[in-house]
């Protein structure tokens, strides 16, 4: 929060007051004529305008679609895993077994996911085929500005 007052602070009441000599005293307690003329810094006079070289070139260029390979591993692994997980919900669990409900479903979970990823990896090939026969060409422009 500030205080619009001019009191001194704490701290600036424990400070005991130094005699400053004159030639520390600020610029503004000085008379006028002490203090030296100010010198005006010379205009430099701005130089003749550089106008830019551009050079463009010019080149065909391919263009070539591609997938995106981790997205959609990574989707069909998560889809793999939380479909197997949910199949093991809908069967009845045996009390005489070994295993949990949720042990059965981490298993299930794990080879789902390795069978989401094979899928996968299967779909991202041939949508990579699909994709890679729409080819085209375009013209690519690079700007040298000197």
């Amino acid at each position: 929060m500030t205080t619009s007052s001019t009191e001194p602070t704490a701290s600036e009441q424990a400070l005991p007051e130094v005699a400053q000599p004159e030639s520390a005293q600020p610029a503004a307690a000085q008379p006028a004529a002490a203090q030296p003329a100010a010198t005006q810094p010379e205009m430099a006079q701005p130089e003749a305008e550089h106008e830019p070289i551009v050079t463009e070139t010019k080149q065909n260029v391919e263009i070539v679609r591609s997938v995106r390979y981790g997205r959609i591993l990574v989707v069909f692994a998560v889809l793999g895993g939380l479909l197997a997980a949910l199949a093991c919900v809908f069967f009845p669990v045996n009390p005489e077994q070994h295993y949990t409900l949720a042990q059965i479903m981490g298993f299930m979970a794990m080879i789902g996911a390795a069978a989401g990823l094979c899928v996968g990896g299967i779909i991202s090939i041939l949508l990579n085929l699909a994709a890679k026969r729409r080819k085209g060409t375009a013209v690519a422009i690079q700007s040298d500005v000197q």
